[in-house]
């Protein structure tokens, strides 16, 4: 009960003010993401082709993510630590947005077909790593503004809900039929009006946290360590240098994840598995349905009889997703009671467990309501993996001298170098889904492996799951075995 009032506070509601752009993040990566394989499939791009076009974007968070963290950790910029990264990506997911349905109609206008397929292609790609890459920041900025109050160990589970609302919406637009619409006409098809809403609401989330977080510009314990010439990044836009701090943040940041202490390797092995069978199926299941179920055909002639059962069974899987993340949505505000009750192994593990039965009950089922049910539990997942592994993180990070006993350099960094070792987990896990799915298809050619995959992947991180350090006691056990 007292769980339930502690929501009804005024920090709280300041708290998802300044989450909501997590929600348009994700409203954005939800709803585009629905069209985009569609629309790369429909502009002539093979099956193969896509899959591993999906994992372009994915190797440049994980290359760069790392960067950006330890960047904005030594940011002096007046706006912020973590500000002037957010607006920059926010900018390029804009610019993406506009010119993503607009890529064909460019390449006609200029008479060069191909140069409209190359922008579609580098567009998608650009808008893939902007889009997850600016999670980095904004998860700094809510740890930064929630440290040392008293949301400080409930943000990442108000990030959770946020994150599954703004799929919900994302979701909800994309599974709405509006071709007969008066504005779907006037703006040229569904496709294109889905971007200009998604174009707007992402404005106005990104508005609502740059005036709503007081964000703290120094740090005293990281900050009086940085030396002066680093202190400059932003300030050094001659592009030699840039490209010289680039590559060597670069190595040191691929240095870093290779010599993670050992929690942080068991906590990212367990994410890595987790979100590679929650993101196999997350970015293939709207074509699974749509080819498997409904018997569609992406390639077919637009009016084809194949091409438009091959469109309702993307609307129809639409409605999955949307469900996955309100079930997301709704087990978000549970986490934390369910954690405190049963520990972080157990309710973690329920979690993938339940998502792996309902890719087994997919795989065998054609009925599109036993399907979308089953991919409403999947979001017990979802909700779990964006919420408990950053609260772990920011538990290491608070007691950084004793879980980084056997990395003093990480002792030394800031929350935004960490959080960046985590995303590239998250994108290596991107690039694994689409690297292991390009072969797979390329072997069975089948839709029906995407869930296959995402089956055996979630029994895998189960084991990785259970192998996760959760306080001192297991720390201690851990570092005498290893000796």
């Amino acid at each position: 009960m007292y769980y339930l009032q502690s929501i009804y506070n005024k920090d709280l509601v300041h708290l998802f003010i300044i989450t909501s752009l997590v929600c348009g993040l994700e409203f954005c990566t939800a709803s585009a993401f629905t069209y985009i394989p569609p629309i790369l499939l429909k502009a002539g791009i093979s099956e193969t082709l896509m899959t591993w076009l999906m994992g372009c974007g994915p190797l440049l968070g994980f290359l760069f993510c790392p960067v950006v963290g330890h960047a904005s950790d030594r940011c002096r910029s007046r706006f912020g630590k973590r500000r002037p990264f957010i607006v920059g990506f926010c900018l390029t997911i804009i610019f993406c947005l506009i010119l993503i349905p607009q890529s064909e109609s460019i390449g006609q206008l200029l008479h060069a077909p191909k140069l409209g397929l190359c922008l579609l292609v580098l567009t998608c790609i650009l808008f893939d790593f902007s889009a997850q890459a600016c999670f980095n920041p904004c998860e700094s900025l809510i740890y930064d503004v929630c440290k040392g109050t008293p949301q400080e160990a409930s943000c990442f589970f108000v990030y959770s809900f946020m994150t599954s609302f703004g799929g919900c919406l994302g979701y909800l637009i994309t599974a709405t039929d509006w071709t007969d619409s008066f504005l779907s006409k006037y703006m040229q098809g569904q496709e294109k009006l889905t971007f200009i809403v998604i174009l707007l609401f992402f404005t106005m989330t990104l508005c609502c946290t740059l005036i709503s977080a007081n964000e703290k510009i120094y740090d005293s314990i990281i900050d009086d360590q940085i030396s002066t010439t680093e202190t400059h990044l932003l300030d050094s836009l001659f592009l030699i240098h840039f490209l010289k701090y680039i590559f060597r943040s670069i190595s040191n940041s691929v240095h870093t994840i290779i010599t993670m202490p050992c929690v942080l390797r068991r906590l990212t092995l367990a994410e890595c598995c987790s979100w590679s069978a929650i993101m196999t199926f997350n970015l293939f299941f709207t074509d699974f349905v749509g080819q498997t179920v409904y018997m569609g055909d992406p390639s077919a002639d637009e009016f084809a009889i194949e091409r438009i059962r091959y469109d309702q069974g993307v609307r129809a899987a639409s409605y999955g997703l949307l469900f996955h993340c309100i079930v997301g949505a709704l087990y978000a505000p549970f986490l934390k009671p369910l954690i405190n009750q049963f520990g972080y192994h157990l309710t973690f593990s329920f979690s993938m467990f339940i998502f792996a039965i309902s890719m087994l009950f997919i795989y065998i089922s054609r009925n599109i309501i036993i399907i979308n049910i089953m991919a409403s539990l999947s979001g017990l997942g979802m909700a779990s993996l964006t919420s408990i592994p950053y609260t772990l993180v920011m538990t290491y990070h608070a007691n950084r001298e004793i879980y980084f006993v056997d990395n003093p350099v990480i002792q030394t960094r800031g929350i935004g170098t960490i959080l960046g070792i985590l995303d590239s987990t998250y994108f290596a896990s991107q690039i694994i889904s689409s690297v292991i799915m390009g072969y797979i298809m390329l072997i069975f050619k089948s839709t029906l492996s995407y869930i296959v995959t995402s089956f055996v992947l979630a029994i895998c991180s189960l084991w990785f799951i259970n192998r996760i350090v959760i306080n001192r006691h297991q720390l201690q056990e851990l570092l005498k075995t290893d000796k």
